[in-house]
């Protein structure tokens, strides 16, 4: 789906949908993982959006809660506050840990955080459903910050920080995201902020922070699973209820200019393979049918041996032992990159198979075969990736947080609507020079 690949679960799987006659347009309301006709909202008096997936008989309840902040909320000296903020709040210690709620219950419980919002999330057995939104309260609003839980956690982030540093495929997607939206955009932080200003992070500066963001007209509660609403909206109301409102502090985020600014950055990397980055500024959550035909564009140039960039690289060509794309849904614009790993000697060749195979996706109309196959793969890692009501949850939270849920709801008919010339267009985007992230081994770097 359009949240990026990883969001898309299994997509290896897709290639099921092949064998099935439903068409992506015009499908019935009940073949759609995401029904709406079982899918309600309401708005609390103090702001917060509610949102309710009812699938009766399941035997599940999976709850999010999800502040509209993240990383990309951060001021600059700051960076990475986020993310401690969601450790901190996650985690705590003995029997008052909210944790223990839920998986003394056979529930599971996490937390992340991205650019744009940080959720924290439970599935538990449907009859206690009271217990996980409780616990999950509890986290989000916790009063105060043990300085020992902070330290713990800035040493356990720091070595995430470390660790991310010596992953090349990571690195390569961080410095495109540096590179790509460069100073003027907080996009371009690491999620994790670096390790100099995690470690200046004092106890008043995360309570800042939370008192700032973590504002009820900041947030939402996405339901899914043997929920009633009416009981799903009575217990928000208990736990969130008596929240008040807050103005909240502007944000800052800036956007990363269109086309790219066709600048390369070649950095020195440990081992044999150098891999190679085409970054360049995809649609932004609003973009909504820009974002369908993306993702559209992504199966048809990236889908194994049936994409054509990663075919002609990987299997015809033999230029490259590895391809994949980059494209994850932001509130704003957002990385759409191409990436290849192989010999250093080949980073040319792979560089003009890039730059041929997006000209020849703007300058040539797909065929109408190829495109249904296409739209067909997309549809199947929509359904996929929904399978279950902690996926559900999931994907309405996550687009309750960068745009509203309903769009993940409209994604079946926009994809089902998009047309040879929606893909010439975006790709149209694309086919200019990117900014260029390249890591050599080191005997050849320059």
């Amino acid at each position: 789906m359009s949240c990026g690949a990883s969001r898309r679960g299994s997509i290896a799987r897709a290639a099921l949908v092949l064998l099935l006659s439903l068409a992506v347009a015009g499908a019935p309301a009940s073949a759609a993982p995401l029904d709406p006709r079982h899918i309600k909202s309401a708005a609390l008096g103090n702001g917060l959006v509610l949102v309710v997936y009812e699938r009766p008989g399941c035997g599940i309840a999976s709850v999010e809660v999800v502040v509209r902040a993240g990383s990309a909320d951060e001021p600059d000296d700051l960076a990475g506050i986020a993310h401690l903020l969601e450790h901190v709040c996650w985690v705590s210690g003995g029997g008052s840990d909210p944790r223990l709620r839920i998986e003394n219950r056979g529930g599971t419980t996490n937390a992340g955080t991205l650019r744009d919002y940080t959720r924290f999330y439970a599935s538990v057995p449907a009859a206690d459903f009271p217990t996980a939104l409780g616990a999950l309260a509890d986290m989000v609003l916790r009063p105060s910050f043990d300085p020992r839980v902070i330290a713990r956690e800035r040493r356990a982030i720091a070595e995430e920080v470390a660790a991310r540093r010596d992953r090349a495929r990571v690195r390569l997607s961080d410095l495109a995201f540096q590179e790509l939206f460069g100073d003027t955009c907080t996009y371009a932080r690491p999620i994790e902020g670096s390790a100099e200003t995690l470690a200046a992070i004092q106890p008043h500066q995360l309570a800042a922070f939370h008192q700032s963001w973590y504002a009820p007209n900041n947030m939402a509660v996405v339901v899914a699973g043997e929920v009633p609403f009416a009981s799903a909206l009575a217990e928000v109301e208990r736990a969130f209820g008596g929240l008040s409102p807050q103005a909240l502090p502007p944000r800052r985020r800036g956007e990363a200019p269109r086309p790219a600014p066709g600048k390369e950055l070649i950095l020195p990397a440990p081992g044999s393979q150098a891999w190679v980055m085409a970054a360049f500024v995809g649609p932004a959550a609003d973009e909504r049918n820009e974002v369908a035909a993306t993702d559209v564009l992504s199966v048809l140039l990236n889908y194994g041996a049936l994409g054509r960039l990663s075919r002609e690289l990987v299997e015809t060509k033999k230029l490259a032992s590895g391809a994949g794309l980059d494209f994850l849904t932001q509130r704003e614009r957002a990385l759409f990159g191409l990436w290849a790993m192989c010999d250093p000697d080949k980073v040319p060749a792979v560089k003009q198979e890039i730059r041929a195979q997006l000209r020849r996706l703007a300058e040539e109309p797909v065929t109408p075969a190829e495109l249904a196959r296409a739209k067909r793969l997309v549809y199947a890692g929509y359904c996929f990736a929904n399978e279950t009501p902690a996926d559900c949850a999931s994907t309405l939270a996550f687009y309750e947080a960068v745009d509203s849920y309903r769009s993940a709801i409209q994604y079946p008919g926009r994809l089902g609507s998009v047309t040879p010339q929606d893909i010439a267009r975006v790709a149209g985007w694309y086919a200019g020079d990117p900014v260029w992230v390249v890591l050599m081994p080191r005997r050849n770097s320059r």
